[in-house]
């Protein structure tokens, strides 16, 4: 017990010293060991780490761990047992993250275009409207737009047609008077008027169209269908006979433009129907707008779309119609404009021409039985705090070569003034010997009220000094004096006449007859009697008896009258009029016709 009491008094140490206490040397020399082997180990790691090491160091340890590192470098084949201190990749970002696992929106475009439908039907509409506007979107191929021709019904326009707002009122046009009888207007203060041409907008179920009669009536422009869309179930179809009504439109002179019924409610189908349009068109020439024919009434799908969203369906489609070429254009009515673009109309209107429909039944009231529902020369038409280039301004018009009944427009070409029209005539007096030849209509000419010389819508007619209606051929045979009227029919200001004097001379040694006889039964003529009774004609009698006939008896005469000489009128001539009974009286001629010419001031 004594001996164990004095160990524990002894430190570790003390009992390491003593041969007694092996077991506690190898303990302290194996953890002696196992420190230093640490040490030099991290030591060895730091040489490494260090360049600026010159020479070995003096530890033998160290240098041991040193040649350890150099010799595993130089086994290229070995991997290093050398932590790596290379720093730790950060986890990625959101930007960084692999399409595989990119959240995206929900039908992002990949790559240049969208090709496929599902993916177009698949962005909202502002996402996709977008792409339209960066051209990354293609016309959808006619055999990927699903089509059903039942639902190409005809349709009646049913949508209000709402008044545009008071402040842009102004009064109604009213009635005025036929082309064919204007009022002469001799005297006439410049004026500015309407510069349009006549047009119509026809489908299929105009039946077969006989297009040269259609511009022969006025006409000078057409929108054709090329399709639509159902206003219920919503499946687009095909006109069957848009490429046979523009190749015969344009045969005949009309000048073609396009439009489509349209039912989109969104930017995806409007991009639907746009590539149906573009594709009916490949391969025709087209003259005017390619128009997206919006209409909504009772019943139709398109009855709740309005505002921002509206705008967005008009907009795509005319981007995609202008990005392919063509001039695009909208077609609505002031409900459409006033109710539902309401703020965004400056968005459309602003960029694209106007098909503006305002029936002249609501325009002039007084047109309810549309008998007079035909825009004429001189009216007005509907002022608007917005522009449009086309007024659809009549659901009842008759045109030749229609069957049935077809919208009438005009197309506003901008203004005109208007000056007086002038007649210019060569001679204001003429002179000729009794069968001389005259053509009263050689060298004259009229100036239009838009500054034309023209030789159409002409006349004149001839009358003898007591007011009498005479033919050219009596005339240029008889001695006498004539005025001859000549009158022009300006297609927009009216009829104006200017005068001319004609004398008829006797010829030498010829007997002329006497266009006027005053009075008493005669059966010679006789230019100017003095007196007394006579057997002979005289040209220029003083007095007594003479044998030359007299223009202007003043008695009876015994001696037969000859039968006056009539030739054919000419060409510039009005036809001749029944002979007067009993008399020598010349016979009434009419003025000549004018040709017929179209109320177009292009032309």
């Amino acid at each position: 017990m004594k001996k164990k009491a004095e160990k524990e008094k002894q430190g570790a140490f003390a009992r390491f010293c003593t041969a007694s206490e092996k077991t506690a040397r190898l303990s302290l020399i194996l953890a002696a060991v196992i420190v230093f082997g640490t040490v030099g180990t991290v030591c060895a790691a730091a040489i490494t780490s260090n360049s600026n090491i010159q020479a070995p160091s003096e530890n033998v340890e160290l240098n041991a761990a040193e040649q350890y590192l150099a010799q595993v470098n130089m086994n290229k084949g070995t991997k290093s047992e050398v932590p790596d201190t290379t720093e730790p990749t950060e986890e990625p970002s959101e930007e960084t993250t692999s399409e595989e696992t990119k959240p995206t929106k929900r039908g992002g475009l990949t790559g240049e275009n969208v090709a496929d439908v599902k993916d177009i039907k698949s962005l909202s509409d502002e996402d996709l409207l977008k792409a339209v506007k960066q051209g990354k979107v293609k016309v959808i191929a006619k055999k990927d737009i699903k089509q059903d021709q039942s639902q190409n019904v005809k349709t009646t326009h049913k949508g209000k047609i709402a008044d545009a707002p008071k402040a842009t009122n102004t009064p109604k046009p009213k009635p005025t008077s036929p082309a064919s009888t204007p009022k002469p207007t001799p005297t006439m203060a410049p004026i500015t008027v309407v510069n349009y041409e006549l047009g119509i907008d026809i489908s299929e179920f105009q039946g077969d169209i006989n297009w040269t009669k259609v511009r022969n009536d006025g006409i000078k422009f057409a929108f054709i269908r090329c399709g639509g869309r159902g206003y219920t179930k919503g499946t687009c179809y095909e006109d069957k006979k848009f490429a046979q009504n523009v190749k015969n439109a344009k045969k005949a002179g009309v000048k073609v433009g396009v439009y489509f019924f349209s039912q989109a409610i969104t930017v995806a189908e409007a991009v639907e129907e746009a590539s149906l349009t573009i594709g009916m068109c490949k391969g025709l020439n087209i003259d005017l707008p390619v128009v997206m024919d919006w209409e909504t009434g009772s019943g139709y799908r398109t009855q709740p779309l309005k505002g921002e969203a509206f705008a967005n369906v008009l907009d795509a489609f005319c981007t995609l119609i202008s990005k392919n070429g063509y001039t695009p254009a909208v077609y609505l009515c002031s409900d459409d404009i006033n109710n539902r673009l309401g703020k965004y109309q400056g968005n459309i209107l602003g960029k694209y021409k106007l098909w503006y429909a305002y029936p002249y039944s609501c325009y002039w009231p007084a047109s309810k039985s549309f008998k007079s529902n035909y825009y004429q020369t001189g009216d007005t038409v509907p002022p608007r705090n917005f522009a449009f280039e086309y007024w659809q301004y009549s659901w009842h018009g008759k045109v030749a070569g229609i069957g049935t009944e077809v919208d009438l427009n005009i197309r506003i070409l901008g203004k005109t003034t208007l000056k007086a029209p002038e007649i210019s005539l060569p001679n204001k007096s003429i002179t000729s010997q009794a069968g001389q030849n005259v053509n009263p209509m050689d060298g004259v000419k009229a100036k239009t009220s838009q500054g034309d010389w023209t030789t159409n819508n002409l006349s004149y007619s001839i009358k003898t000094e007591a007011g009498q209606d005479i033919s050219l051929d009596q005339a240029k045979n008889t001695v006498g004096k004539y005025t001859i009227t000549y009158t022009f029919k300006d297609p927009f200001r009216g009829s104006i006449q200017v005068t001319a004097s004609w004398e008829v001379k006797a010829a030498a040694g010829s007997d002329a007859p006497s266009p006027t006889p005053q009075g008493g039964s005669t059966d010679t003529p006789s230019p100017t009697p003095q007196g007394g009774n006579t057997d002979t004609p005289s040209p220029t009698p003083q007095g007594g008896s003479t044998d030359t006939p007299s223009p202007t008896p003043q008695g009876s005469t015994d001696s037969p009258a000859p039968t006056p000489t009539t030739a054919e009128p000419s060409p510039e001539s009005s036809p001749a009029p029944t002979t007067p009974p009993e008399t020598t009286k010349p016979e009434p001629t009419k003025s000549q016709e004018p040709s017929n010419t179209s109320s177009d001031s292009n032309n």
